[in-house]
């Protein structure tokens, strides 16, 4: 732990002193919102002879430029004082990247023609940076772990990733499936389990001596906030936690204990006592806001030119949350329609899986002087007929289908092959409004492409799904 010497604001660390004397001149008055606590942020200043628990590297950068995100990588950690202590030669390495959603969304319209490496998907070249800096301090490439339980194979295939592997000279793990292992295993959580006691884990996540975290930074729909931690949804098989009702996503995950303000919340705390972050580097130069992926209807891309990593991915991920415009320290996190979950920041805090505590953090790197809320939290609320599309896509054999109805309606949504015969009508009837979701099953028919069409007054619109069995 490094202690911040009294007066200290020059060089590369930031402290808590400068931290709010930015923070006054910069944000300008955002601080106010109810959504951030001032009092509970800036309420206290950090003594010259307190110290720091954390350190969050922070740098500025507005490109994947290859060779400039290696050199802004390396920055980062060299200003954490090097990752020698995570990492060693000879070691075994997982790194978890974050392809939600699968291949199907990546020509939404909602994405606005950004591509979606820059702003759902962890951007390829920061994959390389890290691969390479791995490799630099001593990891052999083919004992790299590129992991991720795939929606399909066309996510890694055709946007980069794999040719990120090959030029590593790693290995990629699909996380939905038990190879290369004879079997999944069950992952114990631990004493300070606050749900599940276990989880059934590809074998390579218990194998490997470290695990890193690389993802987009982003708000979710569900959560208030998806960096490093949330990230972990993406490391258990998903046929193993499909509700019956709710197929097609991993629904235990986020309704098997109730409410999903509090149970979601606690599956990433658990997901994370039982496979802990080692290193956490968070790819905030293109990103977005207002939701995890394209099916949200307030999703939107964003730019915050900033990349993060930290060694305590409760901090980093405390940072992302306060930049992003939520109180990492707020036993509430905001949603972006206006609701309100539990701070998994909080609880893993409480059981002490790292720090939230914005006094207990040092900021470093070159960027560390230019943190602050970039914005207040995303809050939209539709003022139109939005009919999302389907997610997964494509998908076998459930699929949810998400749409919005600023008042209350007479809706219908029909299913029809390519042909433009109608197969079956999956709703029908008066809906008020608000945001409303069915889950339809396709068991009963082929492989193919399908068009979903809703009808509500004068609003109509349709949409391509593909069955893939």
């Amino acid at each position: 732990m490094k202690k911040n010497k009294p007066g200290e604001d020059s060089g590369n660390i930031f402290s808590r002193r400068k931290f709010l004397r930015t923070l006054g001149s910069t944000t300008a008055g955002l601080l106010v919102a109810p959504y951030i606590k001032s009092q509970n942020i800036l309420g206290y200043g950090h003594e010259g002879n307190s110290q720091y628990i954390s350190q969050v590297g922070v740098t500025r950068h507005d490109n994947y430029n290859r060779a400039e995100i290696k050199q802004k990588v390396q920055h980062l950690f060299d200003a954490m004082g090097g990752i020698q202590d995570v990492v060693s030669a000879g070691d075994k390495v997982a790194i978890k990247i974050n392809l939600t959603g699968g291949s199907g969304s990546a020509n939404d319209p909602r994405l606005q023609g950004v591509d979606i490496t820059e702003c759902m998907w962890t951007h390829p070249e920061v994959v390389r940076a890290v691969g390479e800096l791995l490799i630099d301090s001593g990891v052999n490439g083919n004992d790299i772990y590129i992991v991720e339980a795939l929606w399909d194979a066309e996510s890694y295939n055709n946007f980069g990733y794999l040719d990120v592997q090959q030029n590593l000279g790693a290995q990629m793990v699909n996380l939905n499936n038990k190879e290369p292992y004879p079997d999944f295993v069950n992952k114990e959580v631990g004493e300070n389990h606050f749900f599940y006691e276990n989880f059934i884990f590809n074998q390579i996540l218990v194998d490997v001596d470290v695990y890193v975290s690389i993802p987009k930074m982003k708000q979710h729909y569900d959560a208030g906030v998806t960096h490093s931690l949330k990230n972990q949804f993406g490391t258990v098989p998903i046929q193993f936690y499909m509700m019956p009702s709710q197929q097609g996503f991993r629904s235990k995950l986020h309704y098997e204990g109730g409410n999903i303000r509090t149970h979601l919340p606690r599956s990433v705390c658990d997901l994370n006592l039982a496979r802990p972050v080692n290193l956490a580097v968070i790819d905030g130069i293109k990103n977005a806001v207002g939701g995890e992926g394209a099916w949200n209807p307030t999703f939107e891309p964003a730019e915050y030119d900033i990349l993060l990593a930290g060694k305590d991915p409760v901090a980093a991920d405390s940072i992302a949350s306060f930049i992003m415009g939520n109180d990492p320290e707020s036993e509430k996190l905001q949603l972006p329609n206006g609701e309100e979950c539990d701070n998994y920041l909080e609880l893993l805090h409480q059981v002490g899986v790292g720090t939230n505590r914005m006094n207990e953090i040092e900021l470093v790197g070159d960027g560390a002087g230019t943190v602050s809320v970039r914005h207040d939290y995303k809050l939209i609320k539709p003022d139109k007929f939005m009919l999302f599309q389907n997610f997964p896509n494509p998908f076998n054999p459930s699929t949810t289908i998400k749409f919005y109805l600023p008042t209350n309606e007479l809706v219908t949504i029909k299913l029809f092959n390519i042909m433009g015969e109608k197969i079956e009508t999956l709703v029908e009837g008066n809906i008020p409004s608000g945001q409303h979701e069915i889950q339809w099953n396709a068991n009963h028919l082929a492989s193919g492409t399908y068009i979903y069409r809703m009808q509500a007054g004068e609003f109509s619109e349709s949409r391509k799904m593909i069955l893939q069995k």
